[in-house]
């Protein structure tokens, strides 16, 4: 047999720990970028094509209502408003690309408000006719509480919104309604646009690189997706069920729910679900669970449905939901259920992944 000197056998053993270390390497960016594609494709554009498109048709609503006020064209606006609502609920988890540039996100859905500002601000135009809020051009230069869906809430249902189905001389809150519809769906247009298949955004998500200022690798773009996926839990837990239902009956403060005057709260938090697990199936993250603890994916999911279910089911608005002590039990165990899905899915996303995740993007970092 042929000897091999001391030097070089040490050479070859070093040698072979190097490929070794490579191959993992070499594996895991493909897995990363594996996870990037799946998600723009299967969760993130479709989410933003839909937004366009409810948003769309409810512009198109407004506008039908504003020509010729009736009853029955204020229903149709409403059940467009609901539409666009949960096509927004559904991508709102996504706090990264197209729809933050320009202050888009805050132009949708300024949201929480929990001094009132916004509304003291649309307040104020309709009890000024401010002429300029009537403009979909002059309206995108104004405040973003003035542009979203939290300002048409409160032109659709809130105080004197009966006088959209009425035909008269003055129809000021008709039109600045029809002005925001037109600012939301000129603004989701961009962002579907934005994720387009040429697009800058779009390049910088699937092909990363060192240079890039937003992510310098594959794995980069994972977290940013993960974030998505433990924020959006997050939102729903602690912001959109936590606040509103302070620390007893007594003392909730429902006003701080989302969407509370059209009676939308809960169907708002599914949306958020539905986007949080549609990301955790399509978007790859199921299977890290799968590959860390075969089975587990099933409890993070069950508790994800069962939350959704359980959301779905309420038929009391989130001012009485809140007071209702047997409601109240219901909501706080869904908060646990939330917390152990995304403790028990963060966890094993984190070490699959090979992940870093020491903040959280609600924090604003």
């Amino acid at each position: 047999m042929m000897q091999i000197p001391r030097n070089g056998l040490r050479s070859l053993l070093l040698a072979a720990l190097l490929c070794c270390a490579a191959a993992p390497s070499a594996h895991d960016e493909a897995a990363h970028g594996a996870i990037a594609r799946a998600a723009l494709s299967e969760v993130v554009r479709p989410g933003y094509a839909e937004l366009a498109r409810s948003a769309a048709a409810l512009d198109g609503k407004v506008d039908a209502l504003c020509e010729a006020p009736s009853a029955a064209g204020l229903d149709a606006a409403k059940e467009a408003f609901v539409a666009t609502v949960m096509s927004w609920s559904r991508v709102e988890i996504f706090r990264f690309g197209p729809v933050i540039k320009d202050h888009r996100y805050a132009r949708l859905f300024y949201w929480p408000d929990p001094k009132g500002i916004g509304l003291r601000q649309v307040q104020r135009v309709i009890a000024e006719k401010n002429e300029t809020a009537t403009a979909p051009a002059t309206l995108a230069k104004k405040s973003v509480a003035l542009q979203g869906l939290p300002a048409l809430e409160y032109l659709l249902y809130g105080p004197g919104a009966e006088t959209l189905s009425k035909t008269g001389d003055d129809n000021f809150r008709c039109r600045f309604a029809a002005a925001i519809t037109a600012n939301m769906a000129n603004i989701a247009e961009e962002v579907e646009k934005a994720w387009g298949v040429d697009a800058a955004f779009t390049k910088d998500f699937l092909e990363p690189g060192q240079n890039d200022p937003l992510y310098r690798a594959p794995k980069d773009v994972t977290l940013e997706l993960f974030k998505a996926f433990t924020s959006g839990i997050e939102l729903v837990r602690d912001q959109k069920l936590g606040k509103p239902l302070g620390v007893s009956a007594e003392r909730a403060k429902r006003r701080l729910a989302a969407l509370w005057r059209s009676g939308l709260s809960f169907q708002n938090m599914v949306g958020n679900l539905e986007g949080v697990r549609r990301l955790f199936i399509k978007g790859g993250f199921a299977r890290i669970v799968t590959q860390e603890s075969p089975g587990v994916e099933n409890s993070i999911l069950f508790d994800l449905n069962h939350s959704i279910e359980v959301l779905r089911d309420i038929d009391a608005p989130i001012s009485d939901a809140v007071r209702d002590e047997e409601l109240r039990a219901k909501l706080e165990a869904l908060r646990v259920a939330l917390k152990s899905a995304r403790t028990t899915a963060a966890s094993m996303i984190e070490r699959g992944a090979g992940l870093s995740f020491g903040f959280n993007a609600m924090d604003g970092d």
